[in-house]
């Protein structure tokens, strides 16, 4: 016991030392020093949503612009090393994070009809794609194009473009924003940041991201993003990219459902993609029944590391899933060898049971279901999560270790979440020679 206390303690020592504001994101020149602004967040959640109270984060976390900061404790003393493996910078470029929440959608303009079931998922049969060329490795060069406050100036003073995109976020609800912040996940991890999973199927193209199989029909949050390009369109034509409406959208969505708690600024920059392919989905995208091993290597791939990965996985305190992602290797009678709590299974079970063949949801954090904040890792320890990738963190003792110091301390995940989220956000980044500025975010231009 004794052992395991100083492991524990060694471990958040050393996340602390790595604990840094964002600098740098201006090409190597430190990020501005935060500001306060009169911004609160009149739209925070609906009344079914109330936030968590949380510990505040410490005087080190981010502040983007607009967002009034919190006050926090200090955190403790830091020492200048991890445990195994740190990030190789704390200027973070993107991750994406766990299996985010999943939805079937319910907005408008749906993606076309495919079958009139949801697909499981993994696939019973799985026949791998075909091999295609995979797209090059986000470059030091790209991703320097990225900062803090990239479109101060360029809509003239009257348009706020970060404030337009957090108007339409916080107009949704709950689940809507548990959806953006999976599909900015599920956009990274697939040709980069670049708004590829929002095209739309076309004749030239009538399987993009969005139908591939761990995006369809469960991926929401398309309908945020239309409405607020199109008042960016209106108001300041052919400048603000959809991949960082994207981003922007999933960083507002954190800042609600965490109650102001997860707080920072979201680098920008990106354009926009023009090639979307399902086949590129399953190849990229990590998968609910992964291991350790398979999850580290599938975020290495994407030049994130093993500390992103247990971080970003916190996203799983929020949304819901369906019983398809998780039932045939966690739930009797197929899952052998589940650690999962048998009173919490058995729920699930229940939950789980559909008449008519419909593919059921259930809530991913069943003690804060509709909050950002760390008691997905609380789940961990007690068994209480829905995924093989889940309960896969505390496989190893490192990863265990760090599942510990973020159950304890809200405030340490909060920080290293904004940090991941920024680092995840510079993943392969278009440049003005290798995207363009997309008119609509479903169509490329050379089709609008």
């Amino acid at each position: 016991m004794v052992a395991a206390a100083l492991t524990v303690l060694v471990t958040l020592l050393a996340l602390l030392g790595s604990v840094s504001c964002q600098a740098g994101y201006r090409a190597g020149s430190p990020a501005p020093a935060p500001q306060q602004s009169a911004y609160t967040p009149s739209t925070l959640a609906p009344p079914t949503y109330p936030p968590t109270n949380m510990s505040p984060p410490p005087s080190t976390l981010l502040h983007p612009p607009t967002y009034p900061s919190t006050s926090p404790s200090p955190p403790p003393p830091m020492i200048p090393q991890q445990p195994t493996s740190p990030p190789t910078s704390s200027n973070p470029p993107p991750a994406t994070s766990p299996q985010p929440p999943t939805y079937p959608p319910t907005g408008p303009s749906p993606p076309p009809v495919m079958s009139p079931q949801p697909p499981t998922y993994p696939p019973m049969t799985p026949s791998p794609p075909p091999p295609l060329p995979s797209p090059p490795p986000s470059s030091d060069d790209a991703g320097k194009i990225l900062k803090v406050g990239y479109y101060e100036n360029k809509c003239g003073g009257q348009v706020d473009v970060e404030a337009i995109v957090r108007k339409h976020v916080g107009s949704f609800d709950a689940g809507m924003k548990a959806g953006l912040i999976r599909l900015f996940f599920h956009d990274c991890f697939v040709r980069g940041c670049d708004a590829s999973i929002l095209l739309d199927p076309t004749g030239d193209n009538p399987q993009p991201e969005k139908l591939g199989i761990p995006n369809f029909p469960s991926l929401r949050g398309y309908e945020v993003i239309d409405a607020a390009k199109a008042e960016l369109e209106a108001r300041c034509p052919g400048t603000v990219s959809c991949a960082d409406v994207a981003a922007f959208a999933a960083r507002d969505a954190s800042y609600f459902l965490s109650g102001g708690g997860v707080d920072f600024a979201m680098p920008a920059g990106r354009y926009d993609g023009n090639v979307s392919l399902a086949s590129e989905t399953l190849p990229n995208l990590p998968p609910p029944f992964a291991g350790l091993q398979q999850l580290e290597k599938m975020f290495a791939d994407k030049g994130l590391d093993t500390f992103d990965m247990v971080t970003l996985s916190g996203a799983h305190s929020i949304g819901r899933s369906h019983c398809s992602s998780f039932h045939r290797d966690r739930l009797p009678p197929g899952a052998t060898a589940s650690d999962m709590d048998p009173a919490f299974a058995a729920e699930l079970q229940a939950n789980c049971t559909s008449t008519g063949g419909a593919d059921n949801t259930v809530v991913q954090d069943y003690e804060t279901p509709d909050e950002l904040d760390n008691q997905y890792y609380q789940n961990v320890l007690d068994h209480k999560v829905l995924f093989t990738s889940d309960a896969a963190l505390t496989s190893r003792d490192m990863t265990g270790y760090l599942v510990r110091v973020y159950a304890m301390f809200p405030w340490l995940w909060q920080q290293k979440y904004a940090e991941a989220m920024v680092k995840m956000g510079g993943i392969e980044v278009k440049t003005a020679a290798t995207g363009e500025i997309r008119r609509a975010c479903r169509v490329v231009n050379s089709r609008t």
